[in-house]
């Protein structure tokens, strides 16, 4: 029968208020339980009366009613050892339906197992409500007494058969087994639970003597429960003669008040109890009391389910030396920090005894790591590790300082040390290593930036000591080959050729005065953008233009023009004059190194989001070894056109710093005596004229 919770509260709180939780609801088991053996006791009446059954008993029945009612009056009036008295009248129940002459019933042997049933039920009844043993005993004499009674009246009493069933085992038998059973189970739960109540009792009288005799402020509390077991509140008990002197309060004085409200007014702090109590698993916990300035360990015990003891720990003057040792350490730290050192001290044998490491994101070790192991274990390659043992012996032998630099792998990458060895003891060194990865990394970029320097400066001595005769040689040709053409008597081939000599000169002359002059300007940051819309086709067709006469006629070259986009309004926002200047000087290099194929000018729309600007020949190309220098100021690649031709080395280098300012980057691939190509993308910023149509 299910009952809900509230009726169960309303029932338990108006009848027992004074019972606990698990006494109440044991109460409320048993009057369910003789509830129903009322209503039991009426149905069977009622039922029996209206059909007017054969071996109806109305004496029976009526009695079995009273009987009922009585026992539920019984309760009610907490009389409860009465009400468990009346299930004496079983037996007597049993006789009258089974077994007397006065009733109609069935074959005494038929109901024989019946007669056993109904003994056993009310058997049960006081093996579950009943708290004494002799109740039980007195009860299961008389109901052995009926079946036998039963079994003597049937001549059946000395049979170990019922109804001829050899299967069916003797029911006195089979009583007696059960009660019996039921009496060891009972005797053994009596004596654990004795057990178990001596040993309770010893605990809690020992923890009561340890908390009369302890040196810590000692709290016992209560817990109220509700019907459902939760707590609404928590008492305090009894507190210890120290925590009466810690706080300066007595023990009238805090019995019986909530606990929290105690301690919140003693420690004169805010103090979670439930949390600590009821929902941290009884950790130990500390807790400041910043008024007090006190530090507590606060240690919980519970000895049952609604007490609790709090131990508060003192731990104020071992939180005050470790604030004073972190203090130290802290100190200690910064005073490291500020070296940039790491220490260690190293037996004789190579081993680490102590390490002092600057906390860093190169170095994250622990004791455990270090300490105990060798150098041949921890940091060192062995032949590295063996030069160390080596200078820890000659340090402790001589007393010297040796000194040793060494590169260690790190997660972070690979770091320069210098090692310096001192005698410590007579068994042991200290080793300081300093980090000088920025040391020797500054003095390797220093030499590497004089090295160049020095190259740099000498090829810039080298362009100003060649300067004049790069300026007088073309001078002289044009100079000399003009006169020539003004004395007359030549005939048209040999003017044409001088004509195409002072020409091929002239240019050379001006090329050689223009990218001097970029290259001041470049030097003094004096080259200005002027961004505006420049015609593409109309700039590449210029350069065509000029350069496509400049090719010698005893060359077999052949210059091509590759327009990706026909419009003629085709083009974007540059600066159109450092454009073609950069374009010139590539397509100038073009025709110098190629003595026969192609020269191919022109570029791609990429994306409609970029130009890629093209120069490709079919000349000497460039050597692997020179594709690195290329670009660099005054630098000329060892060829046999170069050792033949007059040359300043700074075409390249001004070409990749005007691409540069205009957003690009000037890259090459070159194939010795295959040729090679240049290129570099520009942005198509504001375009016109890109659109085609495909099909």
């Amino acid at each position: 029968m299910a009952v809900s919770k509230p009726f169960f509260h309303i029932i338990t709180e108006k009848l027992w208020p004074k019972k606990s939780g698990e006494e109440k609801k044991r109460l409320f088991e048993m009057l369910i339980s003789l509830a129903l053996l009322l209503l039991a006791a009426l149905i069977r009446l009622t039922f029996r009366f209206i059909i007017n059954a054969e071996n109806f008993c109305p004496i029976c029945d009526i009695g079995l009613v009273l009987v009922a009612v009585l026992s539920v009056s019984f309760f009610l009036n907490n009389k409860f050892n009465a009400a468990l008295n009346t299930f004496f009248t079983v037996p007597l129940f049993v006789y009258a339906y089974y077994i007397a002459d006065f009733s109609i019933h069935q074959p005494l042997t038929d109901t024989v197992y019946q007669t056993v049933g109904w003994l056993l039920a009310g058997a049960f009844f006081l093996f579950y409500f009943s708290e004494s043993i002799s109740k039980i005993i007195l009860y299961s004499i008389l109901s052995a007494s009926a079946i036998g009674v039963q079994l003597i009246k049937a001549n059946h009493f000395f049979d170990f058969v019922a109804g001829n069933n050899f299967l069916i085992p003797h029911p006195l038998v089979i009583f007696i087994l059960l009660i019996s059973g039921g009496l060891v189970l009972r005797f053994k739960y009596n004596k654990i639970a004795t057990s178990l109540t001596e040993n309770l009792k010893t605990t809690r009288q020992s923890i009561s003597k340890v908390i009369r005799e302890s040196g810590f402020p000692v709290v016992e509390i209560k817990a109220l429960r509700d019907e459902e077991g939760n707590v609404v509140n928590l008492k305090v008990e009894k507190v210890n003669n120290i925590f009466e002197s810690v706080f300066n309060i007595q023990l009238h004085e805090v019995k019986n008040q909530e606990a929290n409200y105690i301690f919140e007014l003693v420690l004169r702090d805010h103090f979670d109890l439930n949390k600590i109590l009821l929902f941290e698993d009884h950790k130990t916990k500390e807790f400041h009391a910043t008024k007090l300035e006190l530090w507590f360990k606060i240690h919980v015990l519970k000895p049952d389910f609604n007490t609790f003891y709090i131990i508060l720990e003192d731990i104020t003057k071992a939180k005050k030396k470790l604030a004073e040792l972190e203090q130290g350490r802290r100190r200690y730290k910064v005073l490291l920090e500020t070296i940039p050192d790491m220490f260690f001290v190293i037996g004789k044998d190579g081993t680490y005894e102590d390490f002092v490491i600057k906390e860093s994101d190169l170095f994250k070790v622990e004791d455990t790591n270090i300490v105990g192991s060798t150098i041949f274990d921890v940091g060192f390659p062995e032949n590295m590790a063996a030069k160390i043992l080596t200078c820890i012996q000659s340090c402790l032998k001589t007393n010297s300082i040796e000194t040793i630099e060494y590169s260690l792998n790190t997660p972070n990458g690979t770091y320069l040390f210098e090692m310096r060895l001192a005698k410590l003891s007579a068994r042991s060194v200290i080793s300081i290593a300093r980090d000088i990865t920025r040391r020797k990394t500054a003095e390797f970029n220093l030499e590497r930036a004089l090295k160049k320097a020095e190259e740099s400066d000498r090829l810039k001595s080298a362009f100003l000591a060649n300067l004049s005769h790069e300026i007088r040689t073309p001078l002289n040709i044009i100079t000399n080959f003009t006169r020539i053409l003004a004395e007359g008597g030549l005939g048209s081939a040999e003017r044409t050729e001088l004509s195409d000599a002072i020409s091929q000169n002239g240019t050379q002359l001006l090329n050689m005065i223009d990218n001097t002059i970029h290259l001041s300007k470049i030097e003094t940051n004096a080259i200005d953008l002027s961004m505006n819309f420049c015609p593409v086709n109309t700039l590449m067709r210029d350069i065509y233009t000029r350069y496509k006469p400049l090719i010698p006629d005893g060359r077999q070259v052949k210059m091509q023009l590759n327009l990706d986009v026909p419009n003629s309004s085709f083009g974007f926002v540059t600066d159109r004059r450092l454009l073609m200047e950069a374009l010139q000087i590539l397509v100038d290099n073009a025709v110098k190194y190629t003595r026969n194929g192609e020269i191919h000018i022109g570029y791609e729309m990429r994306y409609n989001e970029e130009v890629k600007f093209t120069v490709s020949d079919t000349g000497i190309g460039i050597p692997k070894s020179e594709a690195e220098n290329i670009f660099s100021r005054f630098y000329r690649v060892k060829n046999e056109i170069n050792d033949m031709t007059s040359g300043s080395g700074i075409g390249l280098p001004i070409a990749q710093h005007y691409v540069q300012l205009l957003g690009g980057e000037l890259k090459l691939k070159s194939d010795p005596g295959k040729g090679t190509t240049f290129f570099f993308s520009l942005p198509f910023k504001e375009g016109q004229g890109y659109l085609r149509v495909v099909s």
